[in-house]
């Protein structure tokens, strides 16, 4: 083995498929992506260059402020309530028993199984204002003041897409932090608990150190869903009414697709692409500041 990595020439050829791809499918799309966002073109006719006008023309579209604001807000609720919120219940959950383990683990990881269709459907059917689950248990239990066009009404609409996207994807990341608790020694927590501390105590200042990188992982997942919320936008409400839950990928899908302005769609993508590469940055320098377990 050593002499097949010592060699550099061997290294080159056994990660040329992988670069291939890489360059074939990630980069020369982007590259193809970041030139049509200085077009216009509607993808017929032959593509006119027409500088950052694009770029003017979206920053000073208040729909686009809109949905781009929304998207934000939906990445920083996925990092609190599904990257955070994950972590601290698979710590809790590491404390009970393997029968109690087992049964709220395949809880929380069952909605993962189901498709995004299906679970936008699904919550449809909870949301919706005269046959749906919310509100049927709202009336039966004598709350029927507080019924609700849900998906219609301003205040509610886009906190209620929100929740839908974080309940689908909370599995995933409680079960990253859960799998990270599992791989930490079983020596340390007993020393630990020879010298007299508790739970939570070990929690603090043992599982939270050695979860870094896990904690990482999550917060990166769930702000990349966040921000690039589609699916169940595009399947619950359309964006609408109006753009009251539209996101910036909703955005982008309406230019390009229904509008047929591709060269803004790009736009928005160029926009999407440097704000992640934005917050993952923010993110990692935060980590970095965190202290390791040594």
């Amino acid at each position: 083995m050593n002499t097949v990595l010592g060699n550099k020439r061997n290294i080159v050829i056994l990660c040329l498929p992988a670069m291939l791809l890489l360059i074939l499918f990630v980069i020369y799309p982007l590259f193809q992506i970041g030139v049509m966002s200085f077009q216009k073109t509607d993808g017929l006719s032959p593509a006119i260059f027409n500088g950052i006008a694009n770029y003017k023309k979206l920053f000073g579209d208040e729909p686009f402020i809109r949905a781009n604001l929304q998207s934000i807000g939906l990445c920083f609720l996925a990092i609190v309530f599904n990257a955070f919120l994950g972590v601290f219940i698979a710590i809790v959950l590491s404390g009970l028993s393997k029968k109690a383990q087992k049964i709220i683990r395949t809880t929380y990881i069952l909605p993962m199984v189901l498709s995004v269709s299906v679970i936008s459907q699904l919550w449809l059917s909870i949301y919706h204002a005269d046959w749906g689950l919310l509100n049927t248990f709202l009336t039966a239990i004598g709350l029927s003041s507080w019924t609700n066009q849900w998906l219609i009404n301003p205040n509610t609409a886009m906190l209620c897409v929100a929740i839908v996207g974080m309940w689908w994807m909370f599995g995933m990341d409680l079960l990253l932090a859960f799998s990270g608790i599992k791989a930490i020694p079983e020596t340390v927590y007993e020393a630990a608990e020879l010298d007299g501390c508790s739970f939570w105590q070990m929690a603090v200042h043992i599982t939270l150190p050695l979860l870094k990188n896990v904690t990482l992982t999550c917060v990166i997942i769930s702000a990349t869903g966040g921000l690039f919320t589609f699916p169940q936008v595009y399947i619950m409400t359309g964006g609408g009414p109006g753009d009251l839950t539209q996101t910036i990928m909703m955005y982008m899908y309406r230019q390009a697709f229904s509008n047929q302005r591709y060269g803004l769609g790009a736009a928005v993508a160029v926009v999407a692409i440097i704000e992640m590469s934005l917050l993952l940055l923010g993110i990692f320098w935060i980590f970095k500041k965190i202290p390791s377990a040594e």
